[in-house]
């Protein structure tokens, strides 16, 4: 296939993670979900990858313990969001992770801020504040959660610059489902409720479809550059509003989808290579 088809199936597959977990029962605690989505996800990874691939040095084991605990941090406040948010706000305020990479990628990897760079942090932050409404309404507790996910996404991510020069795409997954695994288990002992036979159904399709969405988009990043698939992303946004929609019996809001495309610009501006914003020192700031 070539890059926007593997795309594409990363929107679709993602967009069923994000179903799957609203179908859960609300007894089953977002722990649990990130629980089965990692077992799942490892025993996978485990049959289908050739032995000889499966985790390689272990040299920068506390950068990868770092970037799974944002990570797991980052799922709970997600799956949260998922549970008690309509499907398009959560997915509109997780695409500002990318401009959340941007300021940490400048404060703490030294990457440069160009023109282009601030313009994408300022779209993104209105995008933000037309989605959240403070003072025209009051602030769901929920939106701030899935807010700082996805400043937890973008520190993993961060994290995950650095570690794939030294571990491929592989360690990575399979050292954070390790990770992952007992401390999820951990915050969810205490607490537990086992999940009923509908339930099973929709975690082990969470379970497949997490590993096949990060798979295709790693094939589709591998094809094309980053600039040209960014639009397919956006994709989840309507997507995930219809399902809504039809399937949960949430309202269209407009300003989730000016929000949304304000975030979407923002992010579209700062990966797009284009002749109006060169990278050069006479831009930077």
């Amino acid at each position: 296939m070539n890059s926007k088809l593997w795309m594409l199936l990363s929107v679709l597959t993602f967009c069923i993670v994000a179903i799957g977990v609203k179908q859960i029962n609300t007894d089953v605690n977002p722990f649990q979900i990130i629980f089965f989505r990692a077992l799942i996800g490892l025993i996978t990874l485990l049959i289908l990858l050739p032995k000889k691939t499966i985790i390689g040095s272990l040299s920068n084991i506390k950068q990868h313990l770092f970037r799974n605990l944002f990570h797991l941090i980052a799922q709970y406040g997600w799956v949260l969001g998922i549970v008690y948010l309509s499907l398009a706000e959560v997915t509109a305020i997780e695409f500002t992770t990318p401009i959340w990479i941007l300021i940490l990628a400048s404060l703490f990897l030294k990457e440069k801020i160009t023109t282009k760079k601030v313009i994408s942090i300022i779209l993104g932050f209105i995008g933000v504040l037309i989605i959240m409404k403070p003072g025209i309404e009051l602030i769901n507790y929920n939106s701030i959660i899935v807010l700082l996910s996805a400043i937890c996404f973008a520190i993993a991510h961060t994290a995950t610059k650095k570690i794939v020069k030294t571990n491929s795409a592989s360690d990575v997954v399979i050292i954070m489902c390790l990770t992952q695994l007992p401390i999820s288990f951990a915050c969810t002992y205490a607490n537990w409720n086992w999940p009923n036979y509908s339930d099973y159904f929709w975690l082990i399709l969470i379970g497949l479809s997490g590993i096949g969405a990060h798979f295709s988009l790693a094939k589709a990043l591998k094809k094309e550059d980053i600039s040209s698939l960014i639009p397919l992303d956006y994709l989840r946004l309507p997507i995930l509003i219809l399902a809504g929609i039809l399937f949960y019996n949430e309202t269209f809001d407009t300003t989730i989808i000016i929000g949304g495309t304000l975030i979407f610009i923002g992010n579209y501006i700062n990966q797009k290579k284009s002749n109006i914003f060169k990278r050069n020192t006479k831009h930077s700031l």
